[in-house]
């Protein structure tokens, strides 16, 4: 079975799964294998992230992650503080102005938004940007993780109450609510099933799956807005949450057996 990330993105995820362990060159073929990839591919692959400061070596035949890996690194294996980011809502929203940062800088643009929509930002007008204020890390950190990803120091970032009821409402409509909470249900089935199911299957394949079915599924929490209780069933985005950590706890442990069985494999050779 074939992934849809090219052999750089699946290696760099392999990578980050691992928690930045060191891993033998010969290991992240074997696990490329899995999704199609050949080694010729794999080791062209680790050579490109090597030269961009993605993975670095640490040793004859082993790599780790490399500097420019670091805050991705950080940013994906925190993904599991989401389940304890929100707090109260008092009504008010967090809004970010960009008008006057412009949107000629094609690759720029793209940085500001993506890390604004990571924290659950929703354009409003063109150039202001808004989210209900629930998240713990107010709004002094929510400038800081913007200037962190590398948005501009001139950003403008503020609190806003909403001149009535009607206003908010209109906000509230930035987001699609109904299909948030259809993912809940679905993706928190689709992964009890699986962690019911695994243990009949093959270890490759279930290592396989593990990563796909995981990496989609981080992929959704890390991209959730984190929306306040009164506007969404937050008990199924807590058990959707939940059935994650247990997902990826599970697959680290079906990762781990498959590389076990790799070395005992090379010590029979």
């Amino acid at each position: 079975m074939k992934t849809n990330a090219s052999p750089k993105q699946l290696i760099l995820g392999l990578m980050l799964a691992g928690k930045g362990c060191q891993v033998k060159a010969a290991h992240i073929v074997l696990a490329c294998s899995l999704f199609g990839v050949s080694e010729n591919s794999a080791r062209v692959a680790m050579a490109r992230l090597v030269a961009e400061g993605q993975l670095k070596s640490a040793g004859r035949g082993i790599y780790t992650l490399g500097k420019q890996a670091a805050f991705t690194g950080q940013d994906i294996q925190g993904w599991n503080n989401r389940l304890t980011a929100t707090c109260a809502w008092n009504g008010n929203f967090y809004a970010v102005f960009t008008a006057h940062l412009g949107r000629s800088n094609r690759k720029q643009l793209q940085l500001r938004e993506k890390a604004l929509a990571l924290l659950g930002f929703r354009e409003f007008e063109q150039g202001l940007f808004l989210r209900p204020a629930n998240l713990n890390l107010g709004l002094a950190g929510i400038q800081e993780k913007l200037l962190a990803q590398g948005v501009e120091k001139t950003v403008l970032a503020f609190e806003m109450k909403p001149a009535s009821p009607a206003q908010t409402s209109l906000i509230q409509k930035l987001w699609d609510i109904r299909k948030l909470e259809k993912l809940y249900l679905s993706h928190t089935k689709k992964l009890n099933d699986w962690m019911q199911g695994y243990s009949r299957m093959k270890l490759e394949k279930a290592a396989r799956d593990a990563y796909l079915v995981g990496s989609q599924a981080i992929y959704e929490v890390r991209r959730d807005p984190l929306l306040p209780a009164e506007w969404i069933n937050a008990a199924a985005r807590q058990q959707f949450f939940e059935s994650v950590l247990r997902f990826d706890e599970t697959g680290t442990r079906v990762w781990r057996e498959l590389q076990l069985r790799i070395l005992k494999d090379e010590e029979v050779i």
